[in-house]
């Protein structure tokens, strides 16, 4: 058997606003993080939101992007019609989605696939902290309810032999997951879940091996562009009562690769960074320390570790800001120049 067919890689949030350069062998599944609205439709009210109107996928992944999920809290953005003309664009492509329910007396819809005779099963939930919208006439996404995937990913091991969770939850910008979020996340591995891909914080965090299965609790941002001036909470007439933005800084234009062997489960994590127009992999550094990529825990020592965490990302911020825009006081100026 070969041990490529056997492996993916789970890459983070996309926003696929241009055809950059990506130099790729591996099978991908990504979070699609906005809609593809090629028609025009109206935006949803009160929220920031994201698309792009043109469909670059297959020019960034080529052939191997082989699943999105759909289940974010800005794939609603724009409609049922930006649902639909997502979903339309997907097909076009050849590429499989999953993470949208359409029958309303069904949660967790599976999307079941096979890989050299392994049965791989693909949920999505939400977490409410994300304010998302839940739903549509025509199509909702599933809220995090961990009752209800332990009881269902019981079902789901009688017809597959691997059941993967992609779930939308965490802080945004924080590197560090939430200590209820370890919990769940443990807690859903002891149900059966083999693998846990997490999204929406924006920046990569811990990537863990936990008892039998692994949690990405997030992979950051895979391609995301700088948010200028994005009209934003929308009134009923479609005029927007704010402009969002938001700068790519290392954090957030830096994440996670995690390539998996669907098999063995063995895994390996690769660092990517979106420079230039390009995603480039590059090495992981004792610099990455910053982002604790090692195994968190939620016993006592939790508070201390998150922190100390916290204490060296600011520092860090505070760096990157300043060669972003520099700020020098007037008084430090008058000593330097006069």
């Amino acid at each position: 058997m070969s041990e490529g067919k056997e492996e993916l890689l789970f890459l983070g949030d996309v926003v696929p606003h241009k055809p950059v350069r990506f130099n790729n062998k591996h099978r991908v599944v990504i979070n699609l993080e906005c809609p593809i609205v090629i028609d025009e439709s109206p935006p949803a009210q009160g929220k920031i939101n994201l698309s792009v109107s043109h469909n670059y996928l297959s020019d960034i992944f080529e052939s191997n992007l082989e699943i999105v999920c759909l289940a974010n809290n800005h794939i609603f953005d724009f409609g049922i019609k930006g649902l639909d003309s997502t979903i339309s664009q997907l097909a076009r492509n050849g590429i499989k989605w999953f993470g949208i329910e359409r029958n309303t007396s069904k949660r967790l819809t599976p999307f079941v696939f096979e890989t050299n005779d392994i049965k791989v099963a693909l949920i999505a939930a939400i977490c409410s902290s994300t304010s998302p919208i839940s739903g549509l006439d025509k199509a909702f996404v599933n809220l995090l309810n961990v009752d209800l995937i332990a009881a269902n990913v019981k079902e789901l091991k009688t017809i597959a032999d691997r059941v993967v969770l992609y779930l939308h939850w965490g802080e945004e910008e924080s590197s560090y997951p939430k200590e209820e979020d370890i919990r769940i996340a443990r807690r859903l591995i002891e149900a059966g879940v083999d693998i846990i891909v997490g999204s929406h914080a924006h920046s990569p965090q811990p990537i863990e091996k936990y008892k039998e299965g692994i949690i990405a609790y997030n992979l950051g941002n895979f391609l995301m562009p700088p948010l200028k001036n994005i009209p934003s909470y929308f009134e009923n007439n479609g005029s927007p009562r704010a402009y969002f933005n938001k700068l790519l800084m290392p954090w957030n234009r830096v994440s996670w690769g995690l390539l998996v062997n669907i098999r063995t489960l063995n895994f390996k994590v690769k660092k990517y960074i979106y420079l230039f127009n390009r995603i480039i992999e590059v090495p992981i550094t004792p610099f990455d320390k910053y982002i604790n990529l090692k195994e968190v825990t939620t016993n006592f020592t939790y508070d201390k570790a998150r922190k100390a965490h916290l204490m060296r990302r600011e520092k860090f911020s505070k760096i990157m800001h300043f060669i972003v825009n520099p700020y020098i006081p007037q008084r430090i100026k008058k000593k330097l120049w006069n």
